[in-house]
């Protein structure tokens, strides 16, 4: 099952939601804004999974 991943980056945390190809809302986390905390939860969801995140002043 592909799982997709969306990610609101804010400058102290990030709001992600996981959604399955149903549609159906998997999880919902806030997570401290920082590379470490976002990879450690991103390699938590099951693949095939992808990405998707605002493209803001915070993407980078």
């Amino acid at each position: 099952m592909d799982r997709y991943i969306g990610l609101d980056a804010h400058a102290s945390c990030c709001t992600v939601a996981v959604i399955g190809t149903s549609g159906r809302k998997l999880q919902h986390q806030v997570i401290e804004t920082n590379a470490g905390a976002l990879i450690t939860f991103i390699r938590t969801i099951p693949r095939s999974r992808r990405l998707i995140f605002e493209e803001g002043t915070h993407s980078s």
